[in-house]
């Protein structure tokens, strides 16, 4: 579709020129993207890298660990729960991410790791409460984005443990809504 048409100012012949697809203007010997082209060509950027966020969150087994930025005392009993969890320990784990609550009560990483190790316990309802204060604590902060989505993710697993499919899907769906915001 090319339509030829004058300006009122200067007199500059323009010419629409549609491109496979896209619609470019073609002043004097220029060619320019129009601004609905540039949404569109966003949107699908978004799209495509949204796209394997989402297979990634729902292909990968919930990881109970994030690394944090604390004091040395809570990194340390961090690091001796991830310890434990890996020998599947999960009694001993547990205690330990307790006693890095009693120094940080209000840490969203540390709860959404005790639910984890919760999660593997087989304490569904438990790991679903704990994952949902973890996101209460994390609030809208952008540095705990990333955190609240695995957090949705973890309390979908829980609620298919519970057998609550209703559940599972209003948490994916909270999930993908997170990573769209992106």
């Amino acid at each position: 579709m090319d339509t030829d048409f004058s300006l009122s100012r200067n007199d500059k012949k323009v010419k629409v020129v549609d491109l496979i697809g896209k619609r470019y203007i073609h002043i004097m010997g220029e060619f320019k993207m129009n601004q609905a082209n540039c949404n569109l060509n966003w949107w699908w950027l978004r799209l495509l890298l949204i796209i394997p966020l989402v297979m990634a969150v729902e292909a990968a087994p919930a990881n109970p660990y994030i690394k944090i930025d604390s004091s040395s005392a809570v990194t340390s009993l961090l690091n001796d729960a991830l310890e434990s969890y890996k020998k599947k320990e999960y009694e001993q784990s547990s205690a330990l991410l307790e006693r890095a609550l009693r120094i940080m009560p209000r840490h969203p990483i540390l709860w959404y790791n005790l639910a984890g190790v919760r999660l593997a316990q087989g304490q569904v309802k438990r790991s679903a409460n704990l994952a949902q204060k973890s996101n209460a604590l994390a609030g809208t902060d952008k540095k705990y984005r990333q955190l609240r989505v695995r957090n949705w993710e973890l309390i979908a697993r829980a609620c298919e443990g519970m057998d609550n499919m209703k559940c599972a899907r209003e948490a994916k769906k909270r999930a993908l809504a997170l990573l769209q915001t992106w």
